[in-house]
């Protein structure tokens, strides 16, 4: 399961790396060749074929190697149709565009009917959240299921899920409090202990930005609000990191452990294949398949698999992890915890 998962991704991914350097290089290719629009015997005909090269063979270049192969939904396909006519917009000279005219009404009306789209669907997936709620330990998990029964695809519901869910923590995040239906269950937290680190460097953030920004300016204004809105940005994902991370512990039950670390890293390993539990060693990290999902430091925790198990990161990117690290608050309680519910299993299959 986790090689097809593995293969998957891999095949993905090239797929996007296809589509991007095709299109950047028929991109490349029409714009210089719009250079000589206007010294051409008929600037018209080839201004006419290169919006044709660029608004069919861009979104058709889309289809074909994400739509087609099942990595993204055919409604993905309106944005990029959206943003290859804005790109002949801008590639073509002013005085050869009189035939986009046409434009000017029907990107904002494919933008109106995409979000009365949106709203429709907004209803729905509310209500398949509120039905996903009830089976799912973390509320992310029910958003992005609720989500992907809209979409049709897992790699959009994941990025969509992230960005909602990081707006929610930076903006209410500090009100929420994590909840669970499920008494079999038991909650490790990992965010105090990074404490004493996580604010300091908010500070320190906030302090070297307004530093930075003051000596960027002394060059150029629009350079030093541009550093500066990015670092706002990390600023704003840090605390949305943060508030995650509190309201996402580690979760264990009668068949599972259930791995979040804040905004990051997401996994499942079940106790059967687990081979045991323990405090970290120096050596743990040299060796094949170690994945440190710490929120801050060092992990004293790992967990060793018999077999490779998949963890998903940012924008649903997979890795394979034999060693788990992972640094508790409680790490000793857990590592108790789960020799016990491993030593049960054992006897009962005994």
């Amino acid at each position: 399961m986790s090689m097809w998962l593995s293969d998957m991704t891999l095949t993905r991914r090239r797929s996007l790396i296809t589509f991007v350097s095709l299109s950047l290089l028929l991109l490349s290719l029409e714009t210089w060749v719009a250079t000589h629009v206007e010294a051409s015997p008929q600037p018209g005909i080839l201004a006419v074929a290169i919006t044709i090269d660029i608004a069919v063979g861009v979104p058709l270049l889309f289809y074909l190697l994400l739509v087609r192969k099942k990595f993204l939904p055919l409604s993905s396909t309106v944005p990029v149709c959206i943003l290859t006519l804005l790109a002949v917009k801008f590639i073509l000279p002013s005085s050869e565009q009189s035939f986009l005219k046409f434009s000017d009404f029907l990107i904002p009306s494919i933008e109106l009917s995409v979000a009365v789209f949106l709203l429709i669907k907004l209803r729905q997936v509310i209500r398949d959240v509120r039905t996903a709620r009830r089976e799912s330990l973390y509320f992310i998990d029910a958003l992005r299921t609720g989500i992907r029964k809209s979409v049709k695809s897992d790699f959009i519901a994941a990025i969509v899920a992230s960005e909602v869910w990081m707006l929610y923590l930076v903006f209410a995040g500090c009100l929420a409090r994590f909840r669970t239906s499920r008494h079999d269950v038991s909650k490790y937290s990992y965010h105090r202990k990074s404490n004493f680190l996580f604010w300091p460097l908010v500070a320190l953030i906030i302090v070297e930005t307004v530093g930075v920004h003051l000596v960027i300016s002394i060059w150029t204004q629009p350079g030093a609000w541009i550093f500066t809105g990015i670092s706002a940005y990390t600023l704003l994902w840090m605390v949305g990191h943060y508030h995650a991370s509190r309201l996402q512990p580690v979760i264990v039950d009668e068949q599972n452990i259930y791995l979040r670390t804040g905004l990051i890293w997401r996994g499942q390993m079940p106790l059967s294949n687990i081979s045991e539990v323990r405090k970290a060693m120096n050596a743990d990290r040299q060796a094949d398949g170690y994945v440190n999902v710490s929120l801050l430091g060092d992990p004293d925790v790992v967990i060793v698999l018999r077999d490779p198990e998949v963890l998903e990161g940012l924008f649903a990117r997979k890795k394979e992890v034999t060693i788990l690290g992972i640094a508790l608050d409680e790490p000793e309680a857990l590592v108790e915890d789960v020799r016990v519910r491993l030593l049960s299993r054992q006897e009962v299959k005994g």
